[in-house]
């Protein structure tokens, strides 16, 4: 059950900071690094980049699109943590940029189950839906679709990590998600 106020009986048991933790912030970052070679490798054995050069040098334009496409990509994926923030909390979401990450965040505390999937919806909402077009549009297109589809696997490494690292705690925990910096708060029981 997710909570406006942290609850009494529960204590800290944890952070996640990837601003701040150096260990944390490597670990997410060479995953993203890994996810993006092995999306490239899988690309170039799957689909002929040449159609998508040939379009690109034909329709030169659409270079500006694949930048707007990879630029829009990123309040959205902040956007669709916040919707699911909200239709799980009733907390408004709040939304930032602090480099070099942009967040959406929020005061509610968040059961384990509701965490993971706020932390995952990005990344399956997404997924699927560039998914669908890659599958929809003509094959030089391929591509330009897929770079996004690279840009939101890889995007969402931390959110992944953070997602692997909730759901192996043991125990009640709620979850406080700024945005920036995780404070996990573990149930104390009483042995009274």
């Amino acid at each position: 059950m997710n909570h406006k106020t942290l609850p009494l009986g529960y204590r800290i048991a944890g952070t996640m900071d990837f601003m701040r933790n150096r260990r944390q912030l490597k670990i997410v970052a060479y995953s993203a690094l890994a996810a993006v070679a092995l999306m490239v490798i899988y690309g170039l054995l799957a689909h002929p980049v040449g159609e998508a050069l040939a379009l690109l040098r034909r329709q030169w334009y659409l270079w500006f699109a694949l930048a707007g496409m990879l630029v829009a990509y990123i309040p959205l994926h902040e956007l669709t943590h916040g919707v699911a923030m909200y239709a799980l909390s009733g907390v408004k979401p709040k939304y930032g940029l602090k480099l070099p990450y942009a967040y959406a965040g929020s005061d509610a505390y968040f059961d384990k189950h509701s965490h993971v999937v706020t932390a995952l919806a990005p990344v399956v909402i997404w997924g699927i839906a560039l998914e669908a077009l890659c599958q929809a549009l003509p094959e030089e297109w391929w591509w330009l679709i897929w770079a996004v589809q690279i840009s939101n696997v890889s995007g969402s490494t931390g959110d992944i990590y953070c997602a692997i690292h909730l759901a192996r705690m043991p125990g009640e925990i709620l979850i406080r998600d700024t945005g920036t910096r995780m404070t996990i708060y573990k149930k104390v029981r009483n042995d009274k």
